[in-house]
């Protein structure tokens, strides 16, 4: 089917039902959610159209409607609705979200997933039925299929993703924030580069994104201060996504670490570090001495014998800062635009890391 044609399509079912949604499109033409968007785009630019969350509606509907709404958009309310998944990294992200909205006088509603993509869909409608204003969502994406959050398009209230970017290498439709993990990987990298370590390995286990992110910094890192490449990077491949380990696995990573010549590691996140280095302890490495060791997490790192070096996410800067930006989508206050937030995390030397002995 011609562009023209799918155009006219779409232009008589505004005409005939007042609006127009993605997905409804998706079925009736029988093409991808991102071929609709750019044939709506055409007829937005033309004047035809106006924009609204999940699809489109005729001009001169959208302009009778009351300000700040559109087809299907719920009014404002004091409940947001939150789903992210049961993992202890979201507790500080949450007390950012509840710190906004106590001194808002409002309230959220609280859903957990189990990194489930199938049944996050189901959630995030239970939040909408429940008459939520908006969302805040750390939903499981993986991989780069634009498509892969293409059910977010008929939610009829703002949305914004915490701790995620969209995925594929499209113009982003969902606003973000999320934490700089490939920067706040760069730092550790620069300090154990500056200390003389040239073999640093990484372990990370997960298999979330941010754990993408910080296998991104790492590579990134080693390529731009000249470190060496031919060091190990151990993913939950190999060792499984956790939390337990199996029996070995911390003896045989350490023997790994010592036949690669390495020197420094860093390791993603705190329970696995913490782990290494009691390990480390009764398998004759001396930590920082054979090996500098740095967290990335630093929920735990702290409280570690010895402290632990750390990378610390800004998690509940992350939660203050995406609900803020979501209050202000529900006003209307920032347009259409899709908004992206990266939060600086802080690198927090302790005990753990030491100048390299060949340095």
């Amino acid at each position: 089917m011609l562009s023209a044609e799918r155009r006219s399509r779409i232009l008589e079912s505004a005409q005939r039902e007042g609006a127009v949604r993605v997905s409804q499109l998706v079925g009736e033409l029988g093409v991808s959610h991102v071929t609709v968007r750019r044939d709506l785009e055409a007829l937005i630019y033309d004047g035809v159209l106006e924009k609204v969350r999940g699809g489109a509606m005729l001009k001169h509907a959208a302009e009778s409607a009351p300000p700040g709404q559109g087809a299907g958009v719920a009014a404002p309310h004091r409940t947001l609705g939150v789903l992210i998944p049961a993992a202890y990294y979201f507790r500080r992200v949450v007390d950012g979200i509840r710190s906004v909205t106590a001194g808002t006088g409002g309230d959220i509603r609280l859903l957990l997933s189990n990194y489930d993509q199938a049944e996050e869909p189901k959630l995030v409608a239970e939040l909408v039925a429940t008459g939520c204003a908006g969302l805040l969502l750390a939903p499981s994406v993986g991989g780069d299929d634009p498509d892969a959050l293409a059910y977010l398009d008929d939610v009829p209230v703002p949305v914004v993703l915490i701790e995620r970017a969209a995925p594929g290498e499209e113009l982003g439709r969902l606003s973000t924030v999320r934490s700089a993990h490939e920067r706040g990987v760069t730092s550790a990298m620069r300090h154990l580069r500056e200390l003389g370590h040239t073999r640093v390995a990484l372990i990370s286990r997960g298999d979330s994104q941010s754990a993408v992110f910080v296998r991104r910094g790492w590579i990134d890192a080693i390529a731009r201060y000249g470190m060496d490449a031919d060091v190990p990077n151990i993913t939950g491949e190999r060792l499984g996504t956790g939390p337990a380990w199996e029996t070995g696995g911390p003896a045989a990573v350490l023997e790994e670490l010592t036949s690669a010549g390495v020197t420094a590691l860093l390791c993603h996140g705190d329970e696995d570090a913490l782990v290494l280095l009691q390990h480390a302890r009764t398998h004759g490495v001396s930590i920082p001495g054979d090996l500098s060791l740095v967290a990335y997490d630093d929920e735990l790192a702290s409280l570690a014998d010895p402290p632990l070096t750390a990378v610390a996410p800004g998690k509940e800067q992350v939660g203050v800062v995406a609900t803020r930006l979501l209050s202000d989508l529900i006003e209307g206050r920032l347009g259409e635009t899709p908004v992206h937030i990266q939060i600086e995390p802080r690198l927090h030397i302790r005990q753990t890391t030491a100048r390299a002995r060949n340095a």
